[in-house]
């Protein structure tokens, strides 16, 4: 048609790649507290390349800091009554290499260092930044994305 401009329309695409790791934390929905109160950590290697934590204030190492921050019924923080250990710069050790597409899981008994009584519970990651290193060099510091999950303890 006479008179008419033509537009090219630029469409600029964007695509959010999925993180080389990811984090996934497991509580059973009741517990009862003579058992011990467990909740499962989990790292997910997502890419095909063996990568390396560091453990340091996460799950991995076990109770060495606040690892949680778990809430009563009530909305009041349930006091962490565990060790904080204070280090210098971190070694080769205090890494922990997770295979190509692989995973690392642990197993941590809430109740050794939180004062878990009957009721309902919440809890969420306290530090939720990991350094990862691929030939021990870094790449990356990933966040974990994981929601505040509940728990009812009886």
């Amino acid at each position: 048609m006479e008179g008419m401009m033509t537009v090219e329309s630029k469409i600029n695409i964007f695509e959010i790649a999925q993180p080389p790791i990811s984090c996934k934390l497991i509580i059973a929905a009741e517990q009862p507290v003579v058992n011990g109160i467990f909740v499962d950590f989990i790292l997910f290697n997502h890419i095909d390349r063996d990568l390396s934590v560091l453990t340091w204030h996460t799950p991995l190492e076990g109770f060495y800091s606040k690892l949680f921050i778990i809430t009563d019924q009530y909305n009041e923080q349930v006091d962490y009554q565990g060790p904080i250990i204070k280090r210098a710069n971190p070694s080769p050790e205090d890494y922990q290499l997770i295979r190509a597409n692989g995973n690392v899981a642990t197993l941590l008994d809430l109740s050794l260092v939180y004062d878990l009584i009957p009721g309902d519970y919440k809890i969420k990651l306290n530090k939720k930044t990991l350094q990862v290193i691929e030939n021990d060099m870094p790449f990356c510091i990933c966040q974990c994305e994981i929601d505040t999950l509940t728990f009812r303890v009886n």
